[in-house]
C-alpha cells in the first residue's frame, strides 16, 4: 500500500486524462435507447443510453444538437458519434455526444458526417480552390444515369436555354456497389476531353441510394479536377460530399443545368443591343467629322489661294484617310465579332442561325451603301470647292485675255512706276513679252 494517499479529485483527474486522450475512445459510435433525457434552458441535452445489459451518461451540447433533424425522447432508439470523458464533481463516466441520427440510418450518416469533417480539415471544402462558372459553355459533359429522368430533365433545360452547346454523355450507374467507380472512371474520362463545364446529376433517394456520391475517392477526383464542376443531385434538402467538394452545387438537376448555361434569348438581345449602339457610334463620329469638313470649306479666302488650296487639299486628304483608316477598322473588328457570334450560334439552330446572318447581311449592306453614298457626296463637295478656288486663280485671268505688266520683278500698277528708257515684262497666257518703255501718257491723254 503506498504511503501517500491519492486525493479524490487528482484521482477522477488522472481517469479523465486517459479517457480522453485515448484515441480509441473518442468518435466512437454507439447505438441505445434513451432514458431520463432533458432539455436545458441553455439547449443543451442531458440523458442516459441503455441497452438490456448497461446504460451510460450523455450529454449534447447546444452547439452540437442544433444539426440534428429531430427532437429525441425517452424510448427512442439512436446511434451517436461521441467523445469518451468523466464528469469530475460525480466522478462519473459520460459521453460527449457530437452527433446523433435515429436507429436505422444512423451508422450512415454518422459515416457521413466523419467524413466530411476530415475532408473539411483537408481543405476540400474551402472555396479558394473553386474554380470559376464559365459564363457561356460550349462543350458540356454529362455525367449521369443512362435514361433516366434526370437526364432528360438536364438535355431538356439545356435544349432550351442553350441550344448551341455540345453536350457529350457519359452515361453510369448512380446507385450500388460499383456506381461509385464508374463515376469515378467517367469524371476522370471527360477532365481529359477539353470540355468547358462537367455537369454530375442524379434524381431523388434514400440516403443509401445516394451513397456512391459520398465516396472519399470521389471527393479526391472532384478536388483535383482542372475542368469546372456542377452537381445536382437529389432534391433540394439532399447535401453529399461531392456537393461540398463541387465547384457549385444545384438543388435538383434541372437547377445545375440551369446554373451551367446561359439563356439564348438574352444573348440575343445582348448582341442585338451591342450592334446598334455600334452603330450609333458610327454615325455620330461622322457627323463630326462631316463638322469639321463644313468648317474647312467655309474658311476664308487668304491672298496666297495656291498655298491655301494646297494646305487645305492635305489636311482634306489627311481627314479623309483617317475616316476610311476608322470606318474600315469598325467595320473590320465589328464583322469579326459578328462573325464569331454566329459562327456559335449555327450550333444550335441551323435555321435560326440563318435569319441572324441574313439580317446582319442586310444590315451591313446598308451601312456600306450608306458609307459609299456618304463618301460620294463629300468628294462631290470637294471637286467642286477645288474648282472654285481653281475658277478664282490669277492664272485663269491671264487665259482670258488679260496681261501684268512688271518692273524689277513687281507689279506695275501706275504709270509713275515707270519712266521712258526702263526695261519692263509683260506676262501673257502663253509667256513673256519683254520691251522698253518710250513714253508715259497720263490716263486723260489715252
Amino acid at each position: 500500500m503506498s504511503s501517500k494517499a491519492a486525493t479524490v479529485s487528482s484521482l477522477v483527474r488522472y481517469l479523465k486524462g486517459k479517457l480522453e486522450n485515448d484515441t480509441l475512445l473518442q468518435k466512437v459510435l454507439v447505438e441505445g435507447e434513451i432514458s431520463n433525457f432533458s432539455s436545458y434552458r441553455s439547449g443543451h441535452w442531458y440523458f442516459s443510453l441503455k441497452d438490456a445489459y448497461a446504460q451510460i451518461k450523455c450529454v449534447m451540447f447546444a452547439s452540437s444538437n442544433r444539426r440534428v433533424g429531430f427532437m429525441p425522447k425517452d424510448g427512442d432508439k439512436v446511434y451517436v458519434q461521441a467523445d469518451l470523458s468523466v464528469y469530475e464533481a460525480r466522478g462519473e463516466i459520460q459521453l460527449i455526444v457530437t452527433a446523433m441520427r435515429p436507429f436505422g440510418i444512423g451508422e450512415l450518416y454518422l459515416k457521413y458526417e466523419m467524413l466530411k469533417k476530415k475532408l473539411e480539415a483537408e481543405g476540400l471544402f474551402d472555396e479558394a480552390h473553386k474554380k470559376p462558372i464559365p459564363q457561356y459553355p460550349f462543350r458540356i459533359a454529362l455525367v449521369t444515369g443512362r435514361n433516366t429522368d434526370a437526364r432528360m430533365d438536364v438535355l431538356t433545360t439545356l435544349g432550351r436555354r442553350w441550344p448551341c452547346a455540345e453536350i457529350t454523355e457519359y452515361p453510369v450507374l448512380v446507385q450500388g456497389n460499383e456506381s461509385a467507380g464508374q463515376i469515378i472512371s467517367a469524371l476522370l474520362k471527360c477532365d481529359q476531353e477539353d470540355h468547358d463545364i462537367v455537369l454530375l446529376v442524379r434524381g431523388g433517394g434514400s440516403i443509401e441510394d445516394l451513397w456512391s456520391f459520398n465516396d472519399e475517392r470521389l471527393a479526391h477526383v472532384i478536388y483535383d479536377m482542372q475542368t469546372p464542376l456542377i452537381t445536382g443531385i437529389g432534391h433540394e434538402p439532399d447535401f453529399t460530399i461531392a456537393d461540398y467538394v463541387a465547384d457549385l452545387r444545384a438543388p435538383t438537376p434541372t437547377g445545375a443545368a440551369e446554373r451551367s448555361s446561359p439563356d439564348i434569348r438574352n444573348v440575343l438581345n445582348m448582341i442585338r443591343t451591342a450592334r446598334e449602339r455600334l452603330t450609333n457610334t458610327i454615325y455620330q463620329e461622322l457627323d463630326a467629322y462631316d463638322y469639321q469638313l463644313g468648317t474647312l470649306k467655309n474658311a476664308p479666302v487668304f491672298r496666297t489661294p495656291e498655298r491655301l488650296y494646297a494646305q487645305k487639299a492635305m489636311k482634306l486628304e489627311h481627314l479623309h484617310t483617317s475616316l476610311m483608316h476608322m470606318i474600315d477598322q469598325r467595320m473590320t473588328d465589328t464583322s469579326q465579332r459578328v462573325k464569331d457570334g454566329h459562327t456559335r450560334i449555327m450550333n444550335a439552330s441551323v435555321q435560326m442561325i440563318r435569319n441572324r446572318q441574313n439580317e446582319l447581311a442586310g444590315y451591313n449592306t446598308a451601312l456600306d451603301h450608306a458609307m459609299t453614298i456618304m463618301i460620294n457626296d463629300k468628294e462631290s463637295s470637294f471637286r467642286r470647292t477645288a474648282a472654285l478656288l481653281d475658277a478664282y486663280s490669277p492664272l485663269k485671268i491671264l487665259g482670258r485675255g488679260y496681261s501684268v505688266t512688271l518692273k524689277d520683278g513687281k507689279a506695275v500698277t501706275g504709270t509713275g512706276q515707270v519712266s521712258p528708257g526702263d526695261q519692263i515684262e509683260t506676262l501673257v497666257a502663253e509667256g513673256r513679252i519683254v520691251s522698253e518703255v518710250t513714253g508715259v501718257k497720263p490716263k486723260e491723254n489715252i
